[in-house]
């Protein structure tokens, strides 16, 4: 089922059988003794509560068009082109579809918001018993502006929050819109998003030495220009792959070469590929902070359409987090000698 189907009718049904997880074969056993220790006994529960809101969300779907087209009507009569109202008229019908789809899409949106109570929490306990899932917090914008990985904003709205660690390591992710104030074609104010997507915070048990920037290639006229980033100078690397995609910059020409080896900028642009997003990274003072731009939420049911089993967001979760934790591993961020 789809949305286009889901207004024409279909059977709404409860989708009771499982796809099955996926992993790694060697942790594939793991994952499925704890699904079925701590997400599977939720899974009918959300089902019927799937099943249900949308059922109500169908109905008032049906009852607010149903509505509309009345009003509709009964407004045309009074309703002429050349009149003075018209754009208000034309307004006011726009603000009521949308207030109309508000509440016939409530039903959904509760049933989601469920979900991302219960059953989030669950996978990310998963991980360590210290992982916890909290929505809008903002877990340290401020690190990452100091950082010099963002682009310049005024406003920021914070969504999901994650914090955790492995082997030790402090981890934080947080979902993030960043937005600029601007002027639209009249002059009016409008907001701009400069950026969404994911901020990610990986403690070092030993401090930099230098700042090290890596952020995505920039034009070869910038470069031509300008052969440093926020005061810092650039680090010349013998690969030309990663370089075609990045520029680095770095305060430690020493330390950024002895960071940026072939193994770490493989492990990046594996990253890349598998959130096929654009990625950038730094490293400073204690921390290594990397930026994933995505206009996805990355902690929601994949859809309210598919059957509440919750196997591929635990499955995705895992293999997402995996990278993170290979990262902390290669870096040997848990060591409080040498990188």
């Amino acid at each position: 089922m789809n949305m286009l189907s889901f207004l024409l009718g279909a059977p709404i049904r409860a989708q009771r059988a499982a796809k099955g997880l996926f992993a790694d074969a060697d942790e594939l056993a793991a994952l499925q003794a704890y699904y079925d220790e701590s997400l599977a006994p939720l899974c009918r529960k959300f089902e019927n509560q799937r099943v249900t809101a949308l059922k109500h969300a169908r109905k008032r779907c049906y009852l607010g068009a149903a509505a509309y087209a009345g009003a509709a009507l009964f407004a045309l009569p009074f309703i002429r082109p050349d009149a003075e109202f018209a754009p208000l008229i034309w307004m006011a019908a726009i603000a009521l579809a949308v207030i109309g789809w508000r509440w016939a899409s409530f039903p959904m949106r509760h049933y989601s918001s469920n979900v991302q109570a219960e059953i989030y929490p669950r996978i990310f306990r998963y991980f360590g018993p210290d992982f916890v899932f909290a929505k809008g917090q903002d877990m340290g914008l401020r690190m990452f502006k100091e950082a010099k990985i963002l682009p310049g904003y005024d406003k920021a709205r914070f969504d999901d929050c994650v914090l955790g660690s492995h082997l030790g390591v402090e981890i934080g992710i947080n979902e993030v819109q960043l937005l600029r104030e601007d002027r639209d074609k009249d002059n009016k104010p409008q907001d701009v998003t400069v950026f969404r997507g994911l901020i990610i915070s990986l403690a070092s048990h030993k401090p930099f030495k230098g700042h090290t920037v890596v952020i995505r290639s920039r034009s070869s006229l910038t470069n031509f220009f300008s052969d440093s980033h926020g005061g810092l100078e650039r680090v010349r690397l013998e690969d030309p792959q990663f370089e075609k995609l990045f520029d680095v910059f770095s305060s430690d020409q020493i330390e950024a070469r002895v960071l940026l080896t072939t193994a770490f900028m493989e492990r990046l642009l594996n990253l890349a590929n598998f959130f096929n997003s654009r990625i950038q990274c730094a490293f400073h003072l204690n921390r290594l902070l990397i930026t994933i731009e995505s206009r996805d939420n990355r902690f929601e049911q994949s859809s309210i359409f598919n059957g509440a089993t919750f196997e591929y967001e635990f499955s995705q979760i895992n293999a997402e987090m995996k990278q993170l934790f290979a990262i902390i591993e290669l870096l040997k961020l848990n060591e409080y000698t040498g990188l």
